[in-house]
Order: C-alpha cells, then sequence, then structure tokens
C-alpha cells in the first residue's frame, strides 16, 4: 500500500468502523488543527456561544527534566488566552484527580518565561471527557474548583478542571 493509494485494506476498514470519539487516536485525528471542531466541543461544554478558539494541536508531548513528562491529547487555546488540555479516557484509572492535578501543573510549567509576573500566568482547563461517570455521583459534568475551606469562598488561581461523562 504506498502513499497515494486510495484503497484501504479490509483490516483498517474494519478497525476504523469500531472508532469512537472516546478513543484516543481517532479523538486526535479528528481535531488535530480543527479550531472549529474544538470550538464546538468547548461551547457546549461551557455553555458559551461567545467562545473562539484560535489554536489547536493534538499529542503534544511535554517533557520534564526532573520527573515524568505528559502528553496531552489535544491542547486549545481561545482568543482571551485561556488554554484546555481535553483528555479522552475509557479507563477509569487515566482519569484519576491526581492526574488532572498534574497536567494542570504541567500546562502551567512552560507558560511563564523568565521576569514574568504570576498574573501573566493563563487560565487553564484540564477536561477529561471519560466514559464511565469516574466521580460516581450520577451527573453529566463536574467543575472542580478550589475553595478557601473556612470561608467557602473560591480561590482564584485560574486553574479549573472540568470531567464530562461521555
Amino acid at each position: 500500500m504506498g502513499v497515494i493509494s486510495r484503497e484501504i485494506p479490509p483490516l483498517y476498514l474494519d478497525a476504523i468502523r469500531r472508532f469512537r470519539l472516546i478513543d484516543d487516536t481517532f479523538f486526535s485525528l479528528c481535531f488535530d488543527g480543527f479550531n472549529e471542531g474544538m470550538q464546538l466541543l468547548l461551547r457546549i461544554f461551557f455553555d458559551r456561544s461567545d467562545l473562539i478558539v484560535k489554536h489547536v494541536v493534538t499529542q503534544r508531548t511535554v517533557g520534564n527534566l526532573y520527573g515524568r513528562g505528559v502528553r496531552f491529547d489535544v491542547l486549545a487555546e481561545d482568543c482571551d488566552g485561556k488554554l484546555y488540555d481535553c483528555e479522552v479516557q475509557r479507563a477509569d484509572e487515566g482519569a484519576a484527580p491526581r492526574r488532572a492535578r498534574y497536567n494542570s501543573s504541567m500546562l502551567d510549567a512552560r507558560e511563564l518565561p523568565k521576569g514574568s509576573t504570576y498574573k501573566d500566568l493563563p487560565e487553564t482547563w484540564v477536561i477529561f471527557i471519560t466514559e464511565n461517570d469516574v466521580l460516581d455521583c450520577g451527573l453529566p459534568r463536574y467543575h472542580i474548583r478550589r475553595t478557601i475551606e473556612e470561608t467557602g469562598t473560591p480561590f482564584d488561581d485560574g486553574t479549573h478542571i472540568l470531567y464530562i461523562n461521555g
């Protein structure tokens, strides 16, 4: 099978037919460079018709000299400079809260050049689109935000985590 060939072998066709958007490979291929598609998805998640996505990349690997790196399924940036890490996860253990925390920290790790102030950090969203209700509360989506326990007021550090039950 050459690069130019238009014929897809039956074995591949069968595999392609079984793909769902919750499959990492298919999700990444569908949204690679497809700003409008990611924009539609984020507009649905956030119920915001004004959200404009200006850049999308898939399978971006961020290394870490001192520990574990991360590969983001789909990274998007909107016109306000907010960053979105969209992860699809079929296995429950892959959507663990500490993984969301780690992805959030790795999103921040390279976003602040030397000499910048902390207020220059962009607002970030780590979004897990899961096959099952991994938080087991029967809700279609969960917004996770930090709060000050003593007062119940939001701790506005600009990081957000969102779980969407697929």
